[in-house]
């Protein structure tokens, strides 16, 4: 299905994680919310570093909506008359989305179960962090990071590099050098696709690239992850709403998601 130029893969996870995990070749690996798929909007350069990826995945459940309203040939106002059912099928009738529009496949669950396959077949990985001395919290859990996933899994064979640009070609020849066949990164958005990319083009011994945003804040404990109860019910964003201390940044961030994405959807249809 093709959301403002990028088309999202119909994949199966069990299928898209066989594949990867064959090392085989260079794969690449994103998976858009609709905060990532607006911004391709105003920016072009970013959206041809998404297209770069080999595999471009369904994450946000507000996709599921704009594929319903994408996947009919009704007029935008009888798609706009049925959007109460198009939330229905949402919260209600997920197994049937699943089937017409393929899997959820969350950046978050993928971590885990790639951290969980690399510990028991003693795959190397490099997890790379973002740069940025001026955040006293992130500096905080840079200096627990490596303590805390050892507890985690205690057999995982990592490297842990905080990206400082300035040290961009030691950090590269330092992942070339090394074992690693997996690259994470969590630099957030647009810098972590770039640097996916980079490192990749860079470094052969790598044979798969994603970015996970803060996956790895949840491992380590310096984020919450919403109980598995609510991300089963599709309510992970509403738990983050009622926790999150800052409740008018994740009100903006919300209503990007869910009002603005579904209307821009309706104005490319």
């Amino acid at each position: 299905m093709k959301i403002f130029w990028i088309e999202i893969q119909n994949l199966k996870y069990k299928d898209l994680f066989a594949e990867i995990t064959k090392f085989e070749k260079q794969n690449i690996v994103f998976t858009p919310n609709p905060e990532i798929l607006l911004k391709i909007k105003s920016d072009e350069e970013f959206k041809n570093i998404l297209l770069k990826a080999d595999f471009l995945t369904s994450d946000g459940i507000w996709l599921y909506i704009a594929y319903q309203i994408l996947d009919n040939k009704f007029w935008k106002f009888i798609n706009f008359l049925l959007l109460p059912y198009f939330f229905f099928n949402l919260f209600f009738r997920r197994k049937y989305l699943y089937e017409k529009y393929w899997d959820r496949i969350c950046g978050s669950d993928l971590t885990k179960d790639l951290l969980n396959f690399s510990e028991r077949n003693n795959v190397k990985i490099t997890i790379i962090d973002l740069y940025n001395p001026l955040d006293e919290k992130k500096v905080a859990s840079q200096n627990i990071f490596e303590e805390k996933l050892k507890k985690k899994f205690p057999n995982l064979s990592f490297d842990y590099i905080i990206f400082n640009p300035e040290e961009k070609e030691k950090i590269l020849e330092k992942i070339k050098a090394s074992s690693s066949k997996i690259v994470f990164s969590t630099l957030w958005m647009k810098k972590q696709e770039e640097s996916v990319i980079e490192v990749m083009e860079n470094c052969k011994n790598i044979k798969l690239g994603l970015w996970v945003g803060s996956s790895f804040d949840y491992f380590i404990g310096f984020q919450k992850r919403a109980p598995k109860i609510w991300r089963s019910l599709w309510l992970e964003w509403f738990y983050r709403l009622l926790t999150w201390p800052r409740k008018l940044d994740r009100i903006k961030r919300l209503y990007r998601a869910i009002f603005l994405f579904i209307f821009e959807v309706f104005k490319s249809k």
